[in-house]
């Protein structure tokens, strides 16, 4: 597979959220600011991620994912899914359902559709020059894992009676996701492996069990991701990002080998702030013939890598994988709002 980033500096996610954003926010819950107001904020700390990128000379860009309260909000703009409607003070566990209401699906000229992509058409508008615009989706193993979650099960059930069956249609629909980002000009597109936080598991057998589910089964885990990729334009670069929660897991050579034995160009590690630290990057044997980016720097601590550490590591990565084939990146938030 041949190497598809054109750059050796990446940015593989969600930023923290800016002072003014988190308060924002915070005014529109209580009324003081309405949803137009709201997006003006958006757009200018959007514009602020996108000029601090061209100063420092990075190539790519993302928009921070500024507009989203959290990785569920791409599902609920997805057909016949929608966010389970309380009370704002409730608490429950019934306050975080995901609700299907028939099969799953996406059109772009669906009612509550348009924001997926108009998102991308905004960050594309304001960047100019030479950059490259990353699109940040949640991956499909996590639109799986979220919807047959313990709070979720029965409802999906009702519909999708048979995972396999699931897991085709949500195929389908991230296959057409994808061509529609293409046809937008989207070339780097990322998919963001949110399944660790849904579960609260730290090893593969709690998870599978959180789930009531074989996520170690290739029908299940590497099946999935194969069938949403089938169709992927050759000329567009998808990108896998994983936590590194299951990096110190008993099982993690087998949940290698399922994770990252895929048609993904890439894959995106978070290691976070490692100084005076070695890491382990055995794991990159798994990324053979596929670009790897190594997420070094932390977005959120007040400590700075330094210098001296940062090339450490991409040189001890680099007697795994060719240096060519590594970039470098700062830790994705895994913003879970």
């Amino acid at each position: 597979m041949r190497r598809m980033i054109p750059y050796s500096v990446d940015i593989t996610g969600n930023f923290v959220y800016s002072p003014q954003l988190i308060e924002a926010r915070k005014q529109v819950q209580e009324g003081l600011l309405n949803a137009a107001q709201l997006l003006e904020i958006e757009n200018k700390e959007i514009q602020h991620i996108v000029d601090t990128c061209k100063q420092i000379g990075l190539k790519c860009v993302t928009d921070g994912d500024y507009r989203s309260n959290g990785y569920t909000d791409f599902f609920h703009h997805l057909q016949n899914i929608s966010k389970h409607e309380t009370e704002p003070n409730d608490t429950s566990e019934e306050n975080d359902k995901s609700v299907i209401c028939g099969k799953i699906d996406f059109d772009n000229h669906f009612l509550s559709t348009p924001p997926v992509t108009e998102h991308f058409t905004y960050l594309t508008g304001i960047i100019g020059g030479d950059m490259y615009a990353k699109a940040l989706l949640p991956s499909p193993m996590t639109l799986l894992a979220e919807l047959i979650r313990p709070e979720n099960r029965l409802n999906t059930g009702r519909y999708y009676p048979d995972i396999e069956v699931l897991s085709h249609d949500i195929a389908q629909t991230y296959q057409k996701v994808i061509r529609e980002f293409y046809n937008m000009g989207c070339r780097f597109l990322q998919f963001s492996d949110y399944t660790w936080n849904l579960t609260g598991g730290c090893d593969i057998q709690q998870i599978s069990e959180a789930n009531n589910t074989d996520l170690a089964s290739l029908s299940t885990v590497l099946a999935l991701t194969e069938l949403c990729l089938n169709d992927k334009p050759d000329d567009m670069c998808i990108s896998l990002q994983f936590d590194e929660k299951w990096w110190n897991t008993r099982d993690r050579e087998k949940i290698a080998e399922i994770l990252l034995s895929t048609q993904a160009n890439a894959i995106a590690f978070d290691f976070g702030n490692r100084e005076n630290e070695n890491i382990d990057f055995s794991i990159l044997k798994h990324c053979q013939s596929k670009d790897v980016i190594l997420g070094l720097v932390s977005t959120s601590s007040s400590q700075p890598i330094s210098t001296s550490t940062i090339t450490h590591h991409i040189e001890n990565a680099a007697r795994l994988l060719p240096l060519e084939s590594l970039h470098l990146s700062c830790q994705g938030n895994f913003r879970n709002l």
